[in-house]
This record gives C-alpha cells, sequence and structure tokens, in this order.
C-alpha cells in the first residue's frame, strides 16, 4: 500500500489545495461518507488496481449521484478498458459538475488528442492552465497537442513556459528537446535529452549541469554502453560508438541479447558484448566508465547534419544468407521486395500512443501492378491481414513474419530484399545496418529521428520519407511512393 497523503501534501483530486484544505476536511466523516470512499478508490486506483476503484466509485455515486471526482475517474479508468465514447461522457459530466479542477480539463483533453480532435483538446489544456497555471503538466500536454496540429515553434514555447516555472519538470524537458531535433536544433536538442532518464524513471537525479562532451581523444579510456528504451533506439544510437573507437577507447557493450551476436562482429566493442545486467567486475571489466547510449549524441557534439555517422554496418551470417536467398527464390523471382504496415506498441488511456501504422489493403492498393516477389515481414501480423493485402496488390504475399523471432534471420533477409516498404520499427534500423533502399511511411507528427519536413532524413540517407499530413490523410504519402519506388523494381 502507498503511504497515506499527509495534511500538508497536495490532494490526490487535482484541485491544486492542500489536502487539508480539500478532502481533507472529511476526516471527522465516518467511513461511509462519500468523499472518504471517493479518496479510497482514488488510491485503489493510482495503485492500477482499477477493478477495485470502479467498485469505489459506483458506490460513491449511489450515495451521492453526481459526485465530480467519483463520475470524472469512472471516466477515465473507463477510456483505460478502451472505452473512449463512455469515458467522454463521464468527464465531460464532471466538469458540468465542477469545472474548477484543472486535472478534469486535462483528462479529457489527453482523451480528445487520443480521438484526433486536437483543436479541441488544446483548448482543454489552456483551459487547464486557465483554473490553476500552476498545472504545469498540462503545459507538456498542451505543447503535444500542439505537434499534433503541426505548430511546432507553438509547441516548444509550452515546454519552455513548464520548464521555466518548473526547471526540474523532466517530462516537458524531454519533449522539449524531441521537438528541437526533430527541427535541426542539436545542439540544444541532444542537451535536453539528456533529461529522458529522469523522464522515464531510469536516474533519481537531474544531469549533472557541470558535465561537459567528451574531449577529442580518448586513448587510453574504457567505457561501457548500457543500452536503453527499445530495440530499435539502441540500434540506432550505437552508429555513435566508432566514433569513440576512433578516438582511441576501447569499448564494453550491455544491450538486448538478440543482438549480442551481430554487435560482435562489427570488431567496435574489444571488451565484449553482453545481455543487460551481465556485471561489469572483475580485472578484465577494471577501470570501465558507464555511458549510456542515448547520451551518445551530446557526447560526440552531433550538431552538423553533414557529419552524421551512419548506421553501424551489420554482417548477415553466412547461412543464414544462404538460408533466406533460398527461402525468397521459392517465393518468386526478384525483385524482392519487403513490406511492413505496423509499429509500435498501442496503449489505452491517458499514456501517449506509439502505434504507426497504415492499413495494409491500402499499402497493398498503393503498389498494385508493379511487378514484385512482396514478402510480409510485419511482427506478429493479426489475422486476415496478408489476406487484405495480398488482395489490395493483386498479388500473392509470401510470409516471412516468422524471422522476427530470429533477428539473425531477419538481418539475413533484409540484406537481400531490393526495397523495404514499411512504417517506423525496429526492422528499419536493421535494414539500415546492411544498406539498401528503404521507403517510410511516417505518421503525423514525426518522430524526431525523421524530422519535421521533406523526402530525407540526415539519419537514414538511403531512406525516402513519405510524410502522412497533419490531417490524418495519407493520399499524398502514397502518391509519393509510386515513382521513387518504380525506379527501384526497375533497376532490380
Amino acid at each position: 500500500m502507498a503511504d497515506p497523503v499527509r495534511r500538508n501534501d497536495p490532494c490526490p483530486c487535482g484541485s491544486g489545495k492542500r489536502y487539508k484544505e480539500c478532502h481533507g476536511k472529511l476526516a471527522a466523516a465516518g467511513a461511509d461518507d462519500p468523499d472518504n470512499l471517493a479518496q479510497q478508490a482514488l488510491r485503489a486506483h493510482s495503485q492500477g488496481r482499477i477493478d477495485e476503484a470502479e467498485r469505489g466509485y459506483h458506490a460513491v455515486l449511489e450515495r451521492a449521484p453526481g459526485h465530480a471526482l467519483a463520475t470524472h475517474y469512472l471516466g477515465l479508468a473507463a477510456w483505460q478498458r478502451g472505452e473512449r465514447g463512455e469515458a467522454e461522457r463521464l468527464m465531460r459530466a464532471s466538469l458540468e459538475r465542477d469545472a474548477s479542477v484543472p486535472d478534469f480539463h486535462n483528462n479529457l483533453g489527453l482523451l480528445l488528442r487520443d480521438t484526433g480532435r486536437v483543436d479541441d483538446a488544446i483548448a482543454a489544456f489552456r483551459r487547464a492552465l486557465e483554473v490553476d497555471p500552476r498545472w504545469l503538466d498540462a503545459y507538456s500536454n498542451l505543447g503535444l497537442a500542439l505537434e499534433a496540429a503541426g505548430r511546432f515553434d507553438a509547441a516548444i514555447g509550452a515546454y519552455r513556459a513548464a520548464i521555466a516555472a518548473r526547471p526540474q519538470l523532466a517530462a516537458a524537458r524531454q519533449n522539449l528537446a524531441r521537438t528541437l531535433v526533430a527541427g535541426g536544433a542539436w545542439a540544444e536538442g541532444w542537451s535536453e535529452y539528456r533529461w529522458r532518464l529522469v523522464a522515464q524513471g531510469l536516474a533519481a537525479n537531474a544531469p549533472d549541469p557541470g558535465a561537459a562532451p567528451l574531449p577529442a581523444s580518448l586513448a587510453g579510456r574504457r567505457f561501457v554502453l548500457h543500452a536503453e528504451q527499445g530495440l530499435g533506439d539502441e540500434v540506432f544510437f550505437l552508429r555513435f560508438a566508432p566514433e569513440l573507437v576512433r578516438r582511441g577507447a576501447r569499448l564494453a557493450y550491455r544491450g538486448d541479447a538478440r543482438l549480442a551476436a551481430m554487435l560482435e562482429r562489427t570488431g567496435v566493442f574489444a571488451l565484449g558484448v553482453a545481455a543487460k545486467g551481465a556485471p561489469t567486475s572483475g580485472p578484465e571489466h577494471a577501470n570501465l566508465e558507464p555511458l549510456m547510449i542515448g547520451d551518445l549524441p551530446w557526447l560526440t557534439q552531433a550538431h552538423d547534419a553533414a557529419r552524421f555517422p551512419d548506421a553501424l554496418a551489420l554482417a548477415p551470417l553466412a547461412q543464414h544468407v544462404r538460408a533466406a536467398r533460398a527461402e525468397l527464390e521459392r517465393a518468386g523471382p526478384r525483385p524482392w521486395i519487403a513490406l511492413t504496415w505496423r509499429g509500435g506498441v498501442a496503449s489505452a488511456g491517458p499514456a501517449r500512443t506509439q502505434v504507426k501504422e497504415i492499413a495494409p489493403e491500402r499499402l497493398g492498393a498503393t503498389l498494385a501492378g508493379s511487378r514484385a516477389t512482396w514478402v510480409g515481414i510485419q511482427r506478429l501480423p493479426r489475422e486476415g491481414e496478408h489476406a487484405r493485402l495480398s488482395q489490395g496488390l493483386g498479388a500473392p504475399v509470401h510470409d516471412a513474419s516468422g524471422a522476427n523471432d530470429d533477428l539473425e534471420r531477419m538481418l539475413a533477409l533484409l540484406s537481400l530484399c531490393d526495397a523495404y516498404v514499411t512504417v517506423s520499427n525496429a526492422n528499419v534500423h536493421l535494414r539500415a545496418g546492411v544498406g539498401g533502399p528503404i521507403h517510410v511511411l511516417v505518421p503525423h507528427p514525426p518522430e524526431w529521428r525523421w524530422g519535421l519536413a521533406g523526402e530525407r532524413s540526415p539519419w537514414f540517407r538511403a531512406a525516402t520519407v513519405h510524410r502522412q499530413a497533419a490531417d490524418g490523410d495519407w493520399d499524398a504519402a502514397l502518391a509519393g511512393l509510386a515513382a521513387p519506388l518504380a525506379a527501384t523494381l526497375h533497376r532490380g
């Protein structure tokens, strides 16, 4: 159980008042008092016991119909279950009852953003700040909504306002970093990006303001690089490791075990590669300086796009290449075109979604008429998706999705394909490591690695970027896919 709320703590209801001045006033009330019951339900909700919380909110509403806090957080629980319509109804009902709670406006704004009503979301976040300018989470959420509207300068302004009010607000600093890097303000962006560890709960303390980037010579120094975030980011940031070696350092690595063998083959990690959490004690690991790989752009001062490092070169194993070639030749003649249509992880509730997706039948219809052997490498394809893709293409699709279970097999397969058409996902980074054309469908707002505009990313020189419009329309992106892919098919 969590520690009880103390009298001078902020009230958990989000009013901005101290507990003793808000729901703490019910201390003398009986156990069945609606406000007491609401606090118990809210405490269960905050600890992830949603079923218990919902029972508690219903008990409150039986005793006090229309109780604002119970109504609102019952709506939040409905959202976490994926019931967005019911969630909105309850959240709006709570605001009709009590519009003075900033968190009510903030949560409604998150739901509106999640359902694509960005202008309404912006208005809700602004209303939260009108109710209580100290409710700084609303500044970060306002910034995210402004990004979704394509108003990136305004988003930066919202993040800066939050940071000015509370310099230790790590989420706002991480969001500012992403937006700056996406827009090409790399020096400030990478410096702010150091706050991501605090924002993600991976570090307890703020970045050291006295720390400095690495010097030009690292002769005699030994580092252990530690992975963070997801597999794709892990491969992405390792492009900076060869620069440390060039400066004279010797490296060890601790990361995803699925990558260990291919990273060993790069020759970059002279001090060895092992899984996350593997010990770095003993004489062979003496004097290892730890570095988080997401700090490498800042540490190496990656401020000039013309000098950005290419993806770390990855060499597939010969036996896997032979097996992949035989598989593809059985599927059909060249050119071999790999396809994926979804990446990321869906979330229900206030967490920002990470899904990047386009309907497989729509992707297929865009590519229909081209002569190629189509290879589906979507991780965990849903039932019927290959059939829908095939129907759109008017051609069969070879299902190679099982290669995702063995990254060595996937690396070999990607090394042989003549092109890869995909949304941004981990396999994009593997493809970049073996080379070859990539056509990336980038949803709006874009991830920072793809920049804010244009058909190219300085991080992926072999990739052509096809961007979804701010209103969610894919027409222009898909229309722009045909011509450059046709050139690839012709070469194939």
